[in-house]
C-alpha cells in the first residue's frame, strides 16, 4: 500500500535586495538624522530616498540599502 503525504512548498529566501513598493513605506526620518547616520557610517551625508534614484543611476554607485528606513546609503561622497 502507497501511502501519499502533503508537502507544502516554502520558497527559499535568497536575501536581499528585496522588491519593496516605496509608495508603501513611510518616510518620517528627518535629513539631519539621515545625515548624522551616513557621515557616523561614511564619512559623508552622500545619500538619498528610495524612489527617489532609478536603476540606472545606481549603476556605477556603490551603496547600501536600508529598507527600514527606505534610504539608500552611497558608498562615495559624489555620485558617478
Amino acid at each position: 500500500m502507497v501511502e501519499e503525504i502533503e508537502i507544502e512548498w516554502i520558497p527559499e529566501d535568497t536575501g536581499a535586495p528585496y522588491e519593496v513598493d516605496m509608495t508603501r513605506v513611510e518616510i518620517d526620518t528627518p535629513a539631519h538624522i539621515v545625515d548624522k547616520w551616513c557621515k557616523k557610517k561614511y564619512g559623508h551625508t552622500n545619500w538619498a530616498r528610495m524612489g527617489v534614484m532609478s536603476p540606472e543611476e545606481l549603476i556605477g554607485n556603490p551603496h547600501d540599502f536600508d529598507f527600514d528606513e527606505g534610504i539608500i546609503y552611497f558608498k562615495n561622497a559624489h555620485l558617478v
